[in-house]
């Protein structure tokens, strides 16, 4: 009997999300031309893994009321991947990785955590082996998946009307949107530094990664308290000298930190914001 495997290199969902967030994590910057590229090339219209991107989110995004039902729609889908050609969606995914790992550091960006990823990897198993393969692990992968399903159904808030609408766009329609999403979002933050704005990519990039945004901190933070103590080494005023060193002292201890969260990014950015001022009023 197999022991069914999966891979995040030939999970297009995952590789969608990949390129998402990476996305995401060149709000900040002015060239995203690359990676909208690499999804319009292989997202598009019609390409066989659009198709299969499209059942992972059928599995993924559906709202199903019973067991039976949801087993159901499984077959339906798992059918229907059947009849997609199998040696044109393989060769696309190779080129795709092969794109992605040409351009990028795909080890780097494919650490990021996907949040639903255990049932991806069990959608993917359930598109890339029959029941015959290995009943038992076929049978905890439609599990998780009616778990899934079933959790959104009773839990899940109603989604807003606009994103629905938003969903149900094309792959074009989406990447528009969003590049003035991005657009509006450079120019209500323009006016921040290089500094904050490498911050904030950071954040974004690894907002599900504690560990990586916990290094990039252990990084900066130590900056900051530098460029603070070379700052207040200029001011003549006492009370001003007391104050700042005080705001150095209070800098968060990255080793105490357990999950990075907004407030202490929003922090830091402040602590940027009082660098600058005092580079202004030193100079």
């Amino acid at each position: 009997m197999k022991n069914l495997k999966h891979s995040k290199y030939k999970n297009t969902a995952i590789l969608f999300e990949i390129l998402v967030r990476k996305l995401t994590s060149e709000s900040l910057t002015t060239d995203k031309s690359l990676t909208i590229n690499i999804i319009k090339k292989y997202f598009g219209k019609n390409t066989e893994l659009s198709k299969e991107l499209q059942l992972y989110n059928s599995l993924i995004k559906e709202q199903l009321k019973s067991e039976a039902t949801v087993l159901d729609f499984i077959r339906t889908c798992k059918s229907a991947h059947n009849h997609l050609n199998k040696s044109v969606l393989k060769r696309q995914r190779y080129n795709l990785v092969k794109e992605i790992s040409e351009n990028f550091n795909f080890t780097k960006i494919s650490k990021i955590r996907i949040n639903n990823y255990k049932t991806l990897a069990s959608i993917y198993k359930i598109f890339e082996y029959n029941d015959v393969d290995n009943p038992k692990q076929l049978l905890e992968c439609k599990t998780e998946i009616i778990g899934h399903i079933l959790i959104h159904t009773e839990k899940k808030p109603q989604l807003d009307t606009i994103i629905e609408a938003y969903k149900s766009q094309s792959t074009d329609t989406r990447l528009l949107s969003y590049k003035l999403l991005i657009d509006k979002f450079n120019e209500k933050y323009s006016g921040l530094n290089e500094s904050q704005k490498n911050l904030l990519n950071q954040y974004i990039t690894h907002v599900n990664d504690t560990e990586q945004l916990k290094q990039y901190f252990s990084k900066v933070i130590p900056s900051i308290k530098k460029e603070l103590k070379e700052q207040v080494s200029l001011v003549t005023d006492k009370a001003t000298k007391i104050k700042i060193n005080g705001l150095s002292k209070m800098l968060c201890n990255v080793e105490t930190i357990q999950v990075v969260k907004e407030s202490h990014v929003l922090s830091l950015l402040r602590y940027y914001d009082l660098i600058t001022e005092l580079k202004k009023v030193n100079k």
